[in-house]
């Protein structure tokens, strides 16, 4: 591992020898638990163009997908993140510009957040549902969240968000970040501890956290707020005030329905 990234702590518990156990139990069906923002396609269009490097073809971009994916529901890397940074520089040097890269990673990082989705599905016991359109070939099928919103309590919608708000924060965040230290030292990504005009890592994520699993919740949010200045107790709202005061950090001078429900449900912790 490069020097100064630490690894993360490792997310499993060891049941047997060589078979990793996930530290976030998901509650599968039988009940045992085993926009007013910056689109993330404006993001990708706006990554300047950089020198080219060499191009060998995507199936590295596709190998690497398959080794960080398992991070996404929670299980830690099935390498090293010292193997995983070999692979993103092999990737990097493959590529015919790195004005490439950006998109490659978006297209990880969303198929990540469709397993974000499926998680938050079954925290309620729930089937996962899907849009009613038609995918191009190769495309995966995002879980939608706006029908998960649509389809149950509002309490128990926000409870299933705090939950894998608290795995992307704590886990996904750290490990991603780990793995694609190499974009800082080409130049592609910034550090997250930096101040500069290009997208970190780490803001990635969170942002295609935000845009996949948030926003298409915020009804739940918003009658969240209506429940709490009922005097109704919910237990996970010191988590959402948390999340959504860092994913409003990422757009600063939004002021619309996303800041304003982060707005109400911190007054409201606050009272």
């Amino acid at each position: 591992m490069e020097e100064g990234m630490r690894s993360p702590a490792r997310p499993w518990t060891q049941t047997q020898a060589g078979s990793p156990r996930s530290m976030y139990p998901v509650r599968m069906a039988n009940g045992r638990t085993s926009a007013a923002h910056n689109s993330l396609a404006a993001l990708e269009a706006k990554t300047p163009v950089q020198p080219h490097i060499r191009n060998d073809g995507e199936d590295k971009w596709r190998r690497l997908g398959a080794r960080i994916l398992p991070v996404f529901t929670g299980e830690r890397l099935h390498c090293t993140i010292e193997e995983c940074n070999e692979v993103v520089r092999s990737c990097l040097r493959s590529s015919e510009q790195l004005e490439q890269v950006w998109p490659e990673i978006h297209g990880i990082l969303r198929m990540g957040m469709a397993s974000v989705v499926r998680i938050l599905y079954r925290q309620v016991n729930m089937t996962p549902k899907y849009e009613n359109r038609s995918n191009p070939a190769g495309v995966l099928a995002m879980p939608s969240a706006s029908l998960l919103c649509e389809s149950v309590r509002a309490d128990a919608a926000v409870e299933a968000l705090a939950f894998v708000w608290e795995m992307v924060n704590s886990h996904v965040v750290p490990y991603i970040e780990g793995v694609f230290l190499p974009l800082v030292q080409f130049g592609i990504a910034a550090a997250s501890s930096g101040n500069s005009a290009k997208l970190s890592v780490r803001n990635a994520v969170l942002l295609h956290f935000r845009d996949s699993v948030v926003v298409p919740l915020l009804p739940s949010l918003d009658e969240v707020v209506n429940m709490a200045r009922a005097q109704i107790s919910l237990s996970c709202l010191p988590a959402l005030v948390h999340m959504l005061t860092i994913l409003t950090a990422l757009n600063p001078t939004d002021r619309g329905q996303f800041y304003q429900t982060a707005k109400a449900l911190s007054s409201l912790l606050q009272a």
